[in-house]
C-alpha cells in the first residue's frame, strides 16, 4: 500500500475510534509509519486530509453501488432504498462511524447531503408511482428513517430487532393496504 492510501487509511480508522478533534496528525503519522510531514505535503492540513476522507469515502461507496437504484419498479425501488443503510454499514463500517462522530462538520454535511439528493429524487418519483396523495413527505420521512437507521446500526447490538425493524418498514412502505396511512 502507498504512504498516501496508507495515511487516509490510517485516519479513517483513527477518526472513526476517537473523533476528529482527538486525533493528532503526529498520531496519524505515528500509526500509519510516515513522518508527519509527509501527511501535510499529501494533505496541506489535518482539515484537507479529513474531507479527502470523506470524499473518496463516499466515492468508493458510489462505484461500489453504482446501478443499485436504477430500480424501475417503485416498489422495488423502495425497499433498496430500505435496504441501504444495512448494506452501507456492513460494508464501509468505519466510514459510517466517522460519518456518524463528524455529522456536525460541514464538510460531512455538504457530502452526505450530495449524496443522498440523486435518492430523494428517485423515492420520490417511486412514491408517485405508488400512488401516495404526498410523495414529499413520504420521501423526507423514510430519508429521515434511512438516516436514523444508519446511525441506530452503528450502536444497536440487538439484531434481531434490527431485522425486525427492516421487515416493518418494507411492509410499511410497500403494503398497498398501509399505504393509505400516508395520504
Amino acid at each position: 500500500m502507498k504512504s498516501f492510501q496508507r495515511i487516509e487509511q490510517t485516519a479513517l480508522q483513527l477518526f472513526a475510534e476517537r473523533g476528529y478533534d482527538h486525533t493528532s496528525t503526529a498520531l496519524i503519522a505515528r500509526e500509519a509509519g510516515v513522518s508527519e510531514p509527509l501527511i501535510f505535503k499529501y494533505f496541506q492540513s489535518k482539515d484537507k486530509l479529513f474531507e479527502s476522507i470523506i470524499k473518496d469515502g463516499y466515492k468508493r461507496i458510489v462505484e461500489a453501488n453504482r446501478g443499485m437504484l436504477t430500480e424501475p419498479d417503485a416498489s422495488a425501488l423502495v425497499l433498496k432504498v430500505i435496504d441501504l443503510p444495512y448494506k452501507l454499514v456492513r460494508e464501509e463500517r468505519a466510514f459510517w462511524t466517522l460519518q456518524d462522530k463528524a455529522f456536525d462538520k460541514e464538510v460531512v454535511q455538504k457530502h452526505f447531503q450530495k449524496f443522498m439528493l440523486p435518492v430523494y429524487a428517485l423515492l420520490n418519483k417511486a412514491f408517485v408511482d405508488m400512488g401516495y396523495s404526498q410523495p414529499d413527505l413520504a420521501t423526507y420521512h423514510l430519508t429521515l428513517l434511512v438516516q436514523a437507521l444508519w446511525r441506530q446500526l452503528l450502536h444497536e447490538e440487538d439484531d434481531e430487532m434490527l431485522n425486525r425493524l427492516n421487515a416493518y418498514l418494507k411492509r410499511m412502505y410497500t403494503n398497498p393496504a398501509l399505504t393509505e396511512l400516508h395520504q
